[in-house]
Parts: structure tokens; sequence; C-alpha cells
């Protein structure tokens, strides 16, 4: 999901990734296998195999499969970088993939410092907050890749997790006092989405995604993530750069206007509860084409955004003469736990069961073991 002082980590809303509403009954395992390293050629692993420890061990294509290496004092090396727990090696469609198995505290150790960021002791209370979320997800979605033999990417895809490299003392606490902690409704764990800034309202489930929307991702009031620096954001452009700018990002959607196809106005259809768009209808000289709400941001997105993806959805296009004005809040697809926000709770003396309580309605915290 996403760590919010790094850009590229927030963009957790992948176009075509799927987002369960509703989960199945959570595995009573602890342990989790999270894919580092997906389709190479080779890797180079650091362990032990039987009883020798091998340094900086090249793993080829030719090796035979399953390949594990266990842990040499508590922790794996994959291509230089210390994971704690042991590491499997796969061979799928005739690549390598690398897979980290660890006990799931352990690895959120790895995520919650990389996803809420640094946190201070006024905001500890964020961290624990971030921790039962990641912990919740975690949990949610332990099977999803069975067939690939892993639970969760090691990317924004799923969770941004780097291992030991990542840790740091505050946030391991934060790990620790919670443990075993999930979200549930229904006594099943959540759907756990995050972000970095909501802009002042967080976004329906519907707002960001197709599909049955749970009850708990509903949009509510955040009077809290005003010191972020995505709170607010503007662009502005020519009309003459706007529109071929527009032109080109169609294609990165799927929408190939002809050479004589002009694209003369477009419509914006926005969600009443949150503000965020949920349409847009273009038109053109020939017809119309509708682009859907998780693809908006990739429309207007360029090279130089975090992902080249818009930063959100909560915006308002003006025009001024000749200038296009994208007037923007927030930073994220916006639904579930605003990061900044648990911040400035947590340092108003709020505590994390009354932050994901806040962003999270009607789910209860519940202790898995």
């Amino acid at each position: 999901m996403k760590r919010i002082l790094s850009p590229v980590m927030i963009v957790i809303a992948i176009a075509g990734m799927s987002c369960m509403p509703y989960t199945g009954k959570p595995r009573r395992e602890t342990a989790v296998r999270v894919a580092i390293e997906c389709g190479v050629d080779q890797v180079r692993l650091s362990g032990t195999r039987g009883k020798k420890y091998y340094s900086d061990y090249l793993v080829t294509l030719n090796e035979s499969f399953p390949f594990h290496f266990g842990p040499n004092d508590g922790r794996v090396s994959i291509n230089g970088r210390d994971y704690r727990g042991s590491v499997e090696v796969r061979k799928v469609d005739g690549r390598l993939w690398v897979i980290n198995v660890l006990d799931i505290e352990s690895y959120l150790k790895g995520v919650v410092p990389c996803e809420i960021g640094g946190v201070s002791e006024r905001q500890f209370e964020a961290a624990k907050a971030q921790a039962v979320a990641a912990r919740t997800y975690a949990r949610a979605h332990m099977g999803q890749y069975s067939d690939l033999g892993f639970d969760l990417y090691s990317t924004v895809q799923d969770q941004v997790y780097k291992g030991i490299s990542c840790e740091r003392a505050i946030t391991s606490r934060a790990v620790a006092s919670t443990a075993g902690e999930v979200l549930v409704y229904n006594n099943v764990p959540i759907e756990a989405k995050y972000h970095s800034t909501c802009g002042g309202r967080t976004a329906d489930f519907g707002d960001a995604w197709a599909g049955s929307p749970p009850p708990y991702l509903r949009s509510v009031v955040c009077r809290y993530c005003e010191k972020s620096p995505h709170y607010h954001w503007h662009k502005v452009m020519t009309r003459n750069e706007f529109f071929a700018h527009l032109r080109s990002r169609l294609k990165k959607i799927g929408i190939c206007l002809t050479e004589h196809e002009l694209i003369h106005s477009f419509r914006l259809r926005r969600s009443e509860r949150s503000n965020r768009l949920k349409e847009l209808i273009l038109v053109t000289n020939k017809t119309e084409y509708k682009v859907a709400n998780y693809r908006i941001r990739t429309l207007f997105g360029e090279p130089t955004d975090p992902g080249g993806l818009l930063k959100s959805t909560y915006v308002y296009i003006r025009t001024e003469g000749d200038r296009v004005i994208i007037e923007g809040r927030g930073f994220g697809h916006g639904v579930g736990m605003c990061q900044f926000g648990a911040l400035e709770m947590a340092a108003q003396g709020k505590d994390y069961r009354y932050i994901l309580y806040h962003y999270y309605r009607g789910t209860r915290v519940k202790r898995f073991r």
C-alpha cells in the first residue's frame, strides 16, 4: 500500500488490481509468503542449506526446484538485502520466483515503516494503527496467489516490504504492542485499504473500484490531514497542451483516436458524497467514450507524477483564458485510513483504536493467534 514520505509507495490503486470487499475465513497459520523477486533468470542468496552456510550463492535456472535456503543467525540475504525467516525459489514459466517465508509479525516489522514513514513518539498511536491495518491486509489476502506459491507481493501491488533494512525501533514496538490484532467485520478480517492523504474527506470504495462496496469502506470526514504537502495541489497547462496531453494519454487506457477524430469536450461525473470523479465522458466529432474512475488518474497523469498517475481523483478542472487549471486534493485512492490524518490524530492524543474506528466504521479489533 502506501508509505507517505515516498510517493511511489502510495500509489496503491493499480488499474486492474483485484479488490476483495469481503474475504474468506482467516488462515490460522502465522507464516506469510512474500514474493521478493518475480520472473528473474538468477538470484544471489546467502543462508544455510542442510548444515552448511553459503554466502552470495548464485541460483540459476539450472538448479533443482523448489530451492530452499534457511536462515543464518535469524536471517537470509536476497541479492544483498537481509530478510528474516527463510527463502524458497520456485521456477514458474521458465523464470525464478523468489519467496521469503516468515512469521507475520516479523513481516510487519519490514512493512510498517515503509508504509507510514518516520514517526515520532507523539505519533506512536498512528504507527500502531498502521500495524493493525497492515496485519489485517496480510491476513485477509493470504493465499491470493496460491497458484504461484505465495501470498503477497513486496511492492505497492500489496504492501511495501523491504525486510530488515527498513525496520525501525519505534515501528517494531508498534507491531509488538498490537501483536495478533486485526480489524474484523462480521468476525472476518476486512479489506483494510489505506492511503497517504484524503484531502478532507475519504472516498467510498465505489469511487475507486468496481464491485459491491463493503459497508466499512465509506466516505468519512477527515479534519486532520491539512499538514500534508498533498492536501492542496494544482496543475496549469495551456489548452493546446491539455488536449494534446489528453489525446496521447488515451492510448494508455486503450482508447486510440483515429487521425481525423477530434476531441470536442468532456463531461465529469463525480460522487455526491466524496466529490471524487467517478466517470469521464469524452466527446469527439465521431462518438463518446466513457472512462471509468480507476482509469482517470492514468488519463490525467504525467511522467513526472508519482507512478505516472494523477495524485487523486478529488479534482476540479476549470479554464482561465487560454489556461486549463486542475485543482486537486489528496494523494492516493482515498479509501480507508488517511495516513497523514492518522498521524495528526495521534499527535492530538487519539489512540490507535479511535483512529481505526474513525476510518473503518462498524469494525472492531480482534486478536488472532
